[in-house]
Order: structure tokens, then sequence, then C-alpha cells
């Protein structure tokens, strides 16, 4: 209990030490927004600090150009925190991933000081790209989780939710390949592919008073057609199919796909499908670990703000959370509502409040980090949790 106390103070002094630095590389991040993938300019700026605060960093792990794996600690029970950086095209941090990207850098700095003698290994995993095309799938695969024994990160919102759940998903293209024909000539020589996208939508509109109440089905049209007098000899419409597990995910696609290829027999086209390589699991919270992160808010002096809830998306910190026990809990910047993906959300996220939240989070984090390295019970309990939801 001593040396557990002496942690948490060093915890909490060693955020206030670098405090300045930790709100500007925030500030830095959202005055500096990058798309997944290209996010050189936060990537060079956390593994920069990371070094300097004694980790061993790896860059491009998984293949991905921005991606890091930041370490401290040689042997024992390993904890990693995701960080992630990514920014929305044009809105910039609308969903505030420059919290995110420095309450890991804290949670790690403040767990690897407390350490203090203790086995133990704390790691700072930089996942790219998350808006677009899923980069912890990319590292998840290439097995950057695999000696990770419990992960972390938290996300802005105006909800506290600690034991978030998520939506499996996975985007389809439905490409239908027609005839063209003079739309006023000789119509009746054509095979129009627009007309099957546009009954593919209204069929899966009938579709939806039988789907269940978790499943979650829309998409758009991304080619129509050239010119207006032109039978359009090829469609395409994206679609990206929700559900509370891949099971459920399975048997809406089924659906979903079958409107499209009875959209193609009725209007006499055909019907190519593309299915991303990068489908989203649910999110399986830890239960054990998040009761820990709970307790643990009220020592690293957060509040719960709101108490609204309802946020269900899809996120690939769900792919994280099937190799590994992870939590992925919100926290709330405000007790007003402001939708996320939005101007508005980017500049809530570069507040006073956001970054008090921020290092809030970044001390959760390391506070559960150490009582889970001080407790042999606490890891074998999140590890048998575990261990039963991979069996079932």
């Amino acid at each position: 209990m001593i040396k557990s106390m002496s942690g948490y103070r060093t915890i909490h002094s060693k955020i206030e030490e670098e405090l300045d630095r930790l709100i500007k590389m925030s500030r830095d991040i959202h005055g500096h927004p990058e798309v997944g993938g290209e996010e050189y300019f936060a990537s060079d700026l956390i593994t920069a600090y990371l070094k300097e605060m004694g980790f061993k960093v790896w860059r491009g792990v998984g293949g991905l150009k921005t991606a890091f794996m930041a370490t401290y600690g040689e042997e024992g029970y390993h904890i990693g925190f995701c960080s992630e950086y990514d920014a929305l095209p044009e809105i910039g941090h609308g969903c505030g991933h420059n919290l995110i990207a420095i309450a890991a850098v804290a949670a790690g700095v403040a767990l690897a000081a407390a350490l203090e003698g203790r086995p133990g290994r704390v790691s700072v995993i930089g996942t790219p790209d998350e808006e677009d095309h899923g980069g912890k799938v990319d590292l998840v695969r290439t097995g950057v989780f695999d000696d990770i024994n419990a992960a972390m990160m938290f996300h802005p919102s105006c909800s506290t939710r600690i034991n978030v759940t998520s939506l499996a998903c996975c985007d389809y293209r439905f490409i239908f390949h027609g005839k063209n024909a003079h739309a006023a000539i000789e119509p009746w020589e054509g095979r129009n592919a627009l007309d099957a996208v546009i009954q593919t939508f209204n069929g899966i509109n009938a579709l939806r008073q039988h789907l269940k109440e978790d499943v979650r089905v829309h998409g758009i049209i991304t080619e129509g057609g050239l010119a207006t007098n032109v039978i359009p000899d090829r469609s395409v419409a994206e679609f990206l199919v929700r559900a509370r597990d891949s099971v459920g995910l399975e048997e809406a696609v089924e659906k979903v796909t079958a409107c499209a290829r009875g959209a193609a027999t009725a209007t006499g086209t055909t019907l190519e499908i593309e299915q991303s390589d990068y489908p989203y699991e649910a999110m399986c919270s830890n239960n054990v670990l998040a009761d820990v992160f709970a307790e643990s808010l009220p020592q690293a002096g957060y509040t719960v703000q709101s108490a609204q809830t309802g946020e269900v998306g899809s996120i690939d910190m769900g792919n994280v959370s099937r190799v590994t026990p992870s939590i992925y809990p919100l926290l709330a910047l405000t007790d007003q509502w402001v939708p996320r993906h939005t101007p508005e959300f980017a500049a809530l996220c570069n507040t006073e409040k956001a970054y008090d939240v921020m290092l809030a989070a970044g001390r959760a984090m390391a506070i559960t980090g150490l009582k889970v390295f001080d407790s042999p019970v606490l890891q074998e309990k999140i590890k048998e949790e575990f261990s039963n939801l991979k069996q079932n």
C-alpha cells in the first residue's frame, strides 16, 4: 500500500511537471491537422518527446509510415496506451484526436515514472488513420498488440461512459454494369445501371422494418452516369453496414446484398461487389479493467460532466479488444451537446476545459495501470474475463 501511494504521488507530480509541454503538444497537433496516413508532424512530435523521456521508439510499425511503438521497461506485465492523432478533412480535429494523442502520452510517461523498480513495461502505441482506414486493424494483423496484456485509450465526448461498446461494421461497394444507349432515340437498347442503384436504395429502405434495432445501413451514390441523354452503363453505390456483433453483421449483409442482386436482376444489369479489407469488430470492453478506471477517475481529478448517453458508432479499437483486454471510456468535455465531427467540436477540443479533461484522462489511465501492476489478483481477473470472451 505504501508503495502504491508513492506511485500515485509520482503520477500526479510527473504530469504536473510536464503539464505545459503536454498541453503545448496537443495545441500544436490541433493547429496542424493531418489526415489519416499523413500524420508526420504529430508522429514526429510525439516520438521525439517520448525518446527524451527515456522510451525506446520504433517507427513505421505494422507497415504504417506514421505508426510507432514507444516502450519503457524490459520485462513484466505490459500495458499499452493507444494514441490517435489523425484529423478530419477540412474540419480538422473535430473528433478530438489531439486530446486522445496526448492523454496516452501523459499516461505512458506518468506510469513509467511510477514504476520505481516494479517489473513491468509501459508502451505508447501510435495508431494512425482511425477515421478512414482503421490503422489499428493493420497493427492487430501484424502482431503489434500480441504481447500487450492490457490496452487503454480515452475519447473526448459530450457524455461520460466508461464501459463503452461499439458496432461491428464493414464497407461495401455495389458496382452495376449496364449498357449505354441514346436516352431519347433508342432507350430500349440500354440497360440502366443507375436504375439498379436506385432500386438498391429502395430495396434497402423497404428492408429496414425487418432489420434488428441495432443494425444500421447507410450509403451514398458515388457514380451515377455522365450525361442526362445517355443511359448510364455504370453506376456505383457505397454502403456501410453495422450491427451489434459479427453474427448480426453477417445476417444484415446477406439481406443488404440480396437487395442489390435483386436490383441487378430487375434492371438487366450485372453486379460486382467489393468488400472492405478493414472490417471493424464490435468493441468488447473489459469489465474488470473498466471498473478500475472508473474508481480511478476521482483520484485523477475528474468529475462527471454529463449523464447523456446513446453514442454508439464503430471504432477500430474494437479489433484491439478482440486480441487483448481493452477499454475505451468516453469523458465529457462539457455538459452541453456538441456533435462530433463538426467545426464546433473541433473548437471545443482546443479549450482550457478540454486540456483539463485530457490530463485527467492521462492520470486516470496511469493510476489504473499502476493498480493493475501492483495486483496479481487484478491481472488474473482481467485475463480470466478476456479468456471467457474468446471462448464465447
